[in-house]
């Protein structure tokens, strides 16, 4: 086994298996997850930084930005689609109304751009790296940001974790531009909480 391999091996083990387990065993407290987050999304930049990955290896880039989101837009588009039928009709799987405003400001503008570094920007950036190829690694980064969701113990977030993970993994591989991802995770992510699908 080459050393970017065990390299990657041991990252998704520490940075993407190991939180969701000690979280579920409540060796970490559940109320700690978006913490452990962003602990995670900052040690994985500040890695990138020392080990002189440029942050447009990670998708912080303009090259692409408008096709990114002209392709991520229609997607966006057909899974608000039922958030907003939901929405109208006022079927409610999750009770999230005692959510408070400023956490929907927090997911927009921490939450979902720390999500999109970690599943998209950096773990592309090592499986690129690793040599893996492009159906290989949009499985393997949509697995994982589905697998991050375990922690919610609901079989449905997980399913569509997993499908809108293989939607934005797609855009990503292929114009290597997160903002695009950042937006369409934003503003679904949002929609699917204050609605209560999530």
């Amino acid at each position: 086994m080459s050393y970017k391999l065990i390299k990657l091996f041991l990252i998704i083990l520490l940075i993407y298996i190991s939180p969701v387990f000690l979280i579920l065993t409540g060796l970490i407290s559940f109320e700690y997850r978006f913490y452990v987050l962003e602990v995670a999304t900052i040690l994985v930049v500040l890695y990138s930084l020392l080990t002189n990955v440029p942050l447009n290896k990670l998708g912080f880039t303009r090259k692409n930005l408008r096709t990114s989101i002209k392709h991520i837009l229609p997607i966006t588009l057909i899974f608000a689609l039922p958030i907003v039928l939901t929405l109208i009709v006022g079927w409610v799987r999750i009770d999230n109304s005692k959510i408070p405003w400023g956490f929907y400001l927090f997911f927009v503008f921490i939450s979902s751009p720390s999500q999109e570094i970690l599943y998209r920007g950096y773990l592309f950036h090592l499986l690129s790296e690793a040599g893996l190829n492009r159906l290989t690694s949009i499985g393997l980064s949509s697995i994982l940001y589905s697998f991050v969701h375990l922690i919610y113990l609901d079989i449905p977030t997980l399913v569509i974790t997993l499908i809108i993970g293989i939607f934005w993994g797609i855009n990503y591989e292929k114009y290597r531009n997160i903002y695009g991802v950042i937006f369409s995770h934003s503003i679904l992510g949002a929609m699917a909480i204050l609605a209560g699908i999530i």
